[in-house]
């Protein structure tokens, strides 16, 4: 047995490592952690041979973690497997400013089955990290990513923003998969706080691997994300505190081939301040956890934070995420609405139900987000019918066109699952330029009730057009992604300059 307590970790995101030898052979390898602070604590414990064996986010509760090569005997986080002899480390990262950390960390090796199951649940039945290899990063070589889970043409519903309690979500992988699909979700994007799930139980649903990039500054979503990326490093503090390390993540996620979704910018103390490149992202999450009372302000921010960045040619799409953390009878008001997955649901038009197809289908922004209402939206322009995310032609060969002065496009939207008193907004360019009130209850299966509206581009600029659905009191139920027309030439760069812009316009009408 091994015991190593610190009381080292200092107030801020600050970092500790600890070490211990492995002289004999070991079948399993079981770390409790005593943590009396309320303060995160991530630990990431390294083999001697470098490679990350196990991940685990405490905030003040005993944990025993397990390690063997039986993924369904090793907690969830952890990569199953041999266990080498020599150094192995411990990485302690301390995330809360303002308050010291004090904890003990106790280590148990043995030979045969190990002596404790652990406090989490087992990785899973699929186990999406590879063998370990001296010299490589953690990687889901394992994870199916061919599966096509379904192959027809039509919005597929999910989540891109879910933790469990690997990290602070308090839902196991099995509780969360079932609440998912009794939500009527098609997929599911796993993001726990800096940390990568290593493995899932048997599911039907598309289970995503993701990650969420948590700094004080901000977080971002790697959806679709196939290897780890260093953003711990071994400095003073974490690569992801500095405008230069958070860059250099992003643009090693993009390199991957995954997209970089920044979360609820606007939501106060989580809210985006790393004065990064725009073009780093390609998404932004528009609308998170609608049960969580700050993000009604928040997303409505984000709203218009997001026609500004149109109206400046920066075409980041739009999504939601349920953000969920809670177990589903919970509220984060008394008598207020649980926090669920897919609340919002983002819904997305893909050829195919893969990871192929919904992260190709997002990078278009070919997206609606929705707390219910189920949409059918689409513009015409001649024979022609677009999508959101897509761009309106005219001529015959589909490839865009400059715009005729005289030509008008017709804005549709299908709308079904509707409460009365709802309204619909046309907003084009970033204005409400309509608005259309839903006169009863629609809940039908089978028929949409149908709206539109015709406008016109004058010109051969960049212009927009995207819906809201909106209840009798005002209250977002669903946005849909721009159709536009043009071409956009952005005119600002970073998040320093789109903040600037937005404290001149809120300037400006105040006077």
């Amino acid at each position: 047995m091994i015991t190593m307590t610190s009381y080292g970790l200092q107030p801020g995101h600050s970092l500790a490592v600890h070490s211990f030898r492995l002289n004999d052979p070991a079948e399993w390898l079981i770390l409790h952690a005593e943590h009396s602070e309320n303060i995160w604590l991530q630990l990431v414990v390294r083999d001697a041979e470098g490679q990350i064996r196990m991940q685990y986010l405490t905030k003040g509760l005993e944990q025993t973690l397990v390690l063997c090569a039986d993924p369904g005997r090793s907690t969830c986080g952890s990569v199953a497997g041999q266990l080498p002899q020599g150094e192995w480390t411990v990485q302690v990262y301390g995330m809360k400013p303002g308050a010291a950390a004090t904890y003990t960390l106790t280590i148990q090796t043995g030979l045969g089955a190990p002596d404790s199951e652990g406090t989490l649940p087992p990785v899973g039945k699929h186990q999406w990290t590879g063998p370990v290899n001296s010299g490589s990063a953690m990687s889901y070589q394992n994870y199916p990513w061919d599966r096509v889970a379904a192959v027809e043409p039509r919005w597929y519903s999910g989540d891109f923003h879910m933790h469990t309690r690997l990290t602070d979500g308090k839902q196991t992988p099995a509780e969360l998969t079932a609440q998912a699909a009794g939500q009527g979700l098609d997929f599911m994007v796993i993001t726990e706080h800096n940390f990568l799930t290593t493995g899932w139980p048997e599911t039907e649903l598309l289970v995503i691997p993701g990650v969420e990039v948590t700094s004080s500054k901000g977080h971002f979503n790697i959806l679709g994300i196939r290897e780890w990326i260093e953003w711990f490093g071994s400095g003073s503090q974490p690569v992801y505190e500095t405008v230069e390390g958070m860059a250099s993540i992003l643009q090693a996620a993009r390199e991957q081939g995954a997209v970089c979704s920044m979360n609820h910018p606007e939501l106060v103390p989580w809210e985006w301040q790393h004065d990064v490149r725009l073009d780093a992202f390609n998404t932004i999450e528009i609308w998170n956890d609608p049960t969580y009372p700050d993000n009604v302000a928040a997303t409505e921010k984000a709203l218009q934070l997001w026609d500004v960045l149109w109206a400046n040619g920066v075409m980041l799409w739009g999504i939601g995420g349920s953000d969920t953390h809670n177990l589903p009878h919970e509220s984060y008001e008394p008598d207020g609405p649980p926090s669920v997955a897919g609340d919002p649901r983002t819904c997305v038009w893909s050829e195919e139900l893969s990871v192929q197809g919904i992260m190709s289908a997002i990078r278009q922004g070919q997206v609606y987000v929705t707390r219910g209402p189920e949409l059918d939206p689409y513009v015409t322009a001649g024979e022609h019918v677009f999508r959101p995310g897509e761009r309106v032609f005219w001529a015959e060969e589909r490839i865009p066109s400059e715009v005729e002065p005289t030509q008008s496009v017709v804005c549709h939207l299908g709308i079904r699952s509707v409460p009365a008193g709802a309204s619909i907004r046309w907003i084009v360019d970033g204005l409400t330029v309509s608005e259309s009130k839903v006169e009863s209850d629609h809940d039908n299966s089978e028929d949409f009730l149908r709206f539109s509206h015709e406008i016109n581009w004058l010109d051969e600029g960049l212009h927009w057009v995207r819906a809201e659905v909106r209840d009798s009191e005002g209250r977002l139920l669903a946005f849909t992604n721009p159709v536009y027309q043009g071409e956009a030439v952005p005119t600002l760069a970073t998040w320093g300059e789109l903040k600037q812009k937005l404290e001149l316009g809120a300037a400006a009408a105040a006077r």
